[in-house]
């Protein structure tokens, strides 16, 4: 195992960024019903739709690696019955199933506008509560107290709200580029959603700075985390530059497909960072278990 686990990090933030997506486009379709009604803008959320189904299903491999034995991997649920960690394998399995039934609905049953709102209202919570499944895992581990306390549920749900906000906000904001000024629109739920997760995000980094205050192993976990350069770009990026994102929007709802794309790839990288110094947050202690 290393300090890292990076098929971890990338399973973890991956199908977070998939729900948190999916969470932003359901608030956004209860919010402008023309961006079901509207053929452009509606084609748009479907183009969308294949690739958040591609992010969670890639997510969901990436898992896989963590394995000593990937092609055992079936046996992880024969634990059901008393293991969070089977619980969060069926979970994604029926994460996946759920989530390609979203997104086939929205490219066969595109004139049923009931039907698309409710799936993606359930695609939504079965979303959410898998991503709770998954932080159980660790919180379950009360021999590690960086983990055993809600800031890890709180954290993935921050990673899910923060990427999925942020990458509909920078789509409709490039979409918007293609229109008159008049027929430009982005809901304040959007923005507003990115500065929600960045004030979550700074409960958790204040949550994690805590630890100074306690005793071994939460004190050595305090020491590496803030120790680590990670910690520079998850402030900065994480919530620097994802505030002043969120403001922008908030004024001008329109960005050039270049800038979208590098403000993304910041954001995505201090989500990266983040989780990265929730593993070695624990795993650079000895011993682990």
């Amino acid at each position: 195992m290393s300090e890292y686990e990076l098929p971890l990090v990338f399973f973890t933030v991956f199908c977070q960024w998939a729900v948190g997506t999916i969470v932003a486009i359901t608030i956004l379709i209860l919010a402008q019903p023309i961006w079901l009604t509207e053929e452009k803008r509606f084609n748009t959320l479907r183009n969308m739709a294949v690739v958040i189904l591609t992010v969670n299903i890639l997510g969901s491999m990436l898992s896989l690696l963590h394995l000593g034995s990937p092609t055992g991997a079936y046996r992880a649920i024969l634990g059901i019955g008393h293991s969070w960690l089977s619980r969060e394998v069926v979970a994604f399995v029926l994460l996946n199933a759920v989530v390609f039934s979203w997104a086939a609905i929205l490219f066969r049953f595109n004139r049923s506008h009931a039907l698309i709102r409710g799936v993606s209202l359930l695609a939504s919570l079965a979303g959410l509560a898998a991503i709770l499944v998954s932080a159980q895992v660790y919180y379950q581990m009360s021999s590690h107290p960086l983990w055993h306390s809600p800031i890890t549920h709180l954290s993935f749900i921050t990673t899910a709200l923060l990427l999925g906000f942020a990458t509909l906000g920078l789509r409709i904001s490039v979409f918007n580029a293609t229109l008159d000024k008049h027929q430009r629109q982005l809901p304040t739920q959007l923005p507003g959603g990115i500065l929600l997760a960045v004030a979550l995000m700074l409960a958790v980094i204040l949550g994690y700075s805590a630890g100074f205050s306690e005793q071994g192993k939460m004190l050595a976990s305090a020491i590496a985390i803030f120790g680590s350069g990670l910690m520079v770009w998850l402030i900065f990026a994480g919530l620097i530059i994802a505030t002043g994102l969120a403001t922008y929007l908030y004024r001008q709802p329109v960005l050039s497909a270049g800038t979208a794309g590098v403000l993304m790839l910041a954001l995505l990288c201090a989500s990266v960072s983040g989780r990265m110094l929730f593993y070695s947050g624990v795993m650079g202690q000895y011993p682990w278990f």
